[in-house]
């Protein structure tokens, strides 16, 4: 069968649900939206489950209420391995429960026009040459396949880049990931005995031998409602995230019983920089499938969405002059860079840094100072690590015990700097990318180098 339509979004997700959504406002489009899970599940995913409020803000996007909100909440409470530091990093959010949100948006979506079709599959994309043109899809629920035609495919089916890995491999969008810059998460939803004492903070556990390379959570979704769980570092040979949370659980939460379990799963999360380049001539990668993650807390529900607002800036310029080639939707590139990107990227280093520490250097560096709540919280909004001398000097006189540690953070502030300048001067063509790639993946050596 033969159809065709302007824009095919492959996944349901937050990223493949927010740009329907956005796509929904510009009149006279056929947008097609596929996913494998039927409605009321899609966007359901192992994960934190918690979105910053300033993304719903800044985006313009509706505000979860009833079933889609279970819980506000008011900040982020950060344990040493030892337990004996803990800051609180304040900042209002959400825990959702994302598939209600999800089913938020695509209601609205439909309602502006935009198709859904729930149980169907990406198959195979459609090429002219190098020209993508569609895909092959298959609707489960009708049993048929279907050669949909459409000026721009968008992949937003999450890890599993049902469009992208299926491309040419000579195409700068089919970048794969190292295995070292994944986490492999495990977690559950549950019940507890008890009333959560703070309700309204995250908690995060770090501890690099109950979470090699990652960290335990404790989102409370309620007064005894939780989503629990942790994530390893991939590509360490480290056994399955499932083997640490039951053997580590009673000595990282002693205070927490379980009364039921309502969901568990696992996950693989990109943890790194984003794709090279989001676009190429009539495609568009968005969310998990273009590398969005948060590269410290693993976080990417609100990256995801700010993915879909940009995809549909590039979607709406491009519309506009009937051209989709990759320069013409470029300008995606530029919009997520200058909004997340570069932070994103500048993170990736101090994530590598701190993946690097042991627990007495992470114990040693929280009890004395060295990295502060502020830094943080300046560190997760804008991606920099800033240290005055006056700052220098005092946290030298603080680093006397680790002095090495303290170069180190000095390295790492310096190298970040410099990562997101050189994010700054991103191409503005397609011409330019091969070069500029050449300039990151040196300063990545150059960087990792500096930590041995």
């Amino acid at each position: 069968m033969e159809d065709k339509c302007d824009v095919l979004i492959v996944g349901g997700g937050f990223a493949g649900a927010g740009l329907a959504w956005f796509l929904s406002r510009m009149n006279g489009l056929r947008i097609v939206l596929i996913d494998s899970k039927e409605k009321g599940k899609m966007g359901d995913k192992p994960c934190g489950d918690a979105v910053g409020k300033e993304h719903f803000d800044k985006l313009g996007l509706p505000v979860p209420v009833g079933k889609a909100l279970e819980h506000l909440v008011e900040g982020i409470k950060i344990y040493s391995p030892d337990k004996e530091t803990a800051w609180i990093v304040k900042g209002e959010g959400y825990e959702l429960d994302p598939p209600s949100y999800v089913d938020l948006l695509l209601s609205d979506a439909v309602k502006k026009g935009v198709e859904v079709m729930e149980k169907t599959t990406f198959v195979k994309p459609l090429l002219e040459g190098n020209k993508i043109i569609g895909g092959t899809i298959y609707d489960r629920k009708n049993n048929k396949s279907i050669n949909l035609h459409s000026k721009v495919i968008v992949d937003a089916s999450g890890n599993a880049a049902a469009v992208r890995s299926k491309l040419p491999r000579e195409l700068p969008v089919t970048e794969e990931i190292d295995d070292l810059d994944t986490n492999i998460a495990y977690r559950e939803v549950v019940i507890t005995e008890s009333e959560i004492e703070e309700p309204g903070i995250l908690e995060i556990y770090l501890n690099q031998r109950t979470s090699p390379g990652g960290y335990w959570w404790m989102f409370p979704k309620g007064k005894n409602k939780a989503n629990i769980g942790l994530g390893v570092q991939g590509g360490k040979g480290y056994p399955p995230p499932k083997y640490f949370y039951e053997k580590y659980f009673s000595e990282v939460l002693p205070n927490l019983k379980v009364n039921e379990v309502l969901v568990r799963g696992g996950a693989l999360v990109a943890t790194r920089r984003p794709l090279t380049t989001m676009a190429w001539n009539n495609f568009i990668a968005i969310g998990d499938a273009a590398y969005t993650v948060n590269p410290v807390h693993g976080g990417g529900k609100g990256s995801s969405l700010i993915s879909a607002y940009c995809a549909s800036k590039a979607l709406e310029e491009a519309i506009s002059r009937s051209s989709f080639n990759a320069e013409d939707l470029w300008s995606i590139n530029e919009c997520y860079i200058s909004r997340y990107g570069a932070k994103q990227a500048s993170l990736d280093f101090f994530r590598l840094f701190l993946q690097g520490l042991s627990d007495q250097d992470i114990n040693y560096g929280m009890k004395r100072g060295l990295i502060k709540e502020e830094d943080l919280l300046e560190i997760s909004l804008t991606g920099d690590l800033k240290l005055s001398i006056a700052e220098k000097a005092i946290r030298l006189l603080s680093g006397l015990g680790r002095p090495s540690l303290l170069v180190k953070l000095k390295t790492v502030a310096d190298y970040m700097k410099r990562l997101k300048q050189l994010y700054s001067e991103y191409p503005k063509k397609p011409e330019g990318l091969e070069v500029w790639r050449a300039r990151v993946e040196e300063l990545y050596k150059e960087y990792k180098k500096s930590l041995l």
